[in-house]
């Protein structure tokens, strides 16, 4: 638990939160006109220069935007104020390249519009974040030491098979970058709001993945161009702020 003197010294950009997750990563695609109707006032869908200078690895695909779909068993979780630890609990959630516009600045984002959990109080949590969560009790998860399923009636369909482990240890580059670049999301109280996500990967398999994902009215399948990695990883956030208070902070030594 940090002292009264280390809380007096927080910024909004040191670690928050905190956790040790298992999680397989999937790159998705989504049809480009159904994004372009649902994405938040300020996002739009990157150019094509931008998307192919920021994620040269990923084969442009007509009329398609891709996207990383993680699923994750989530272990150790708790924010660094006072340590106190959740429960295991399963999440999933996506991350879709924006471009985030304001005033003159454009920035390359990754928007968060949803994440499913299993668990109330990590929903609750969320949305004292400003994190758009949703409580799926009855989500269905199947587990062996080489595969994973995951089952939410009416929106998701999921399975996963473990394959080789990585040479070098790294996540593919475009999920690497996804989790790099700022993460944005809007909340219930459509209040958009900005926060860093630092992956430290401990291990990493290469996977195969099958999916069907019902949201707002499109349907995002695996396909040829599909490649999915299986990861064990500690991750940090940070607080979630506004743009102002992300990318232009007032105090010394932010980033």
């Amino acid at each position: 638990m940090q002292t009264y003197k280390q809380l007096k010294k927080r910024t909004r950009h040191d670690v928050m939160l905190e956790g040790n997750n298992y999680s397989y990563l999937a790159a998705g695609h989504f049809p480009t006109g159904d994004l372009e109707k649902i994405l938040p006032e300020a996002m739009s869908v990157p150019s094509a220069e931008v998307m192919a200078d920021s994620f040269p690895t990923i084969e442009k695909i007509d009329s398609m935007h891709p996207l990383l779909m993680m699923f994750s068993n989530c272990h150790n979780v708790h924010d660094v104020m006072t340590e106190i630890e959740l429960r295991h609990y399963r999440e999933l959630m996506f991350f879709i390249p924006v471009t985030y516009g304001h005033g003159n600045e454009q920035r390359l984002c990754s928007y968060v519009p949803v994440l499913y959990l299993e668990y109330l109080i990590g929903v609750i949590g969320g949305l004292y974040l400003g994190l758009r969560k949703e409580f799926h009790r009855r989500m269905e998860d199947v587990e062996t030491e080489t595969t994973e399923s995951f089952f939410i009636k009416g929106i998701l369909n999921a399975k996963f098979e473990k394959g080789r482990e990585k040479e070098g240890g790294e996540l593919h580059p475009f999920f690497a970058r996804v989790l790099e670049n700022p993460t944005v999301t809007v909340s219930y109280f459509r209040r958009t709001r900005f926060y860093s996500t630092k992956v430290y990967p401990r291990s990493v398999l290469d996977a195969s993945a099958e999916f069907e994902w019902n949201y707002k009215g499109s349907v995002i399948n695996d396909n040829p161009h599909t490649f999915t990695n299986y990861a064990e990883y500690h991750f940090t956030t940070s607080q979630a702020m506004s743009y102002d208070n992300y990318f232009h902070p007032q105090y010394l030594g932010a980033t």
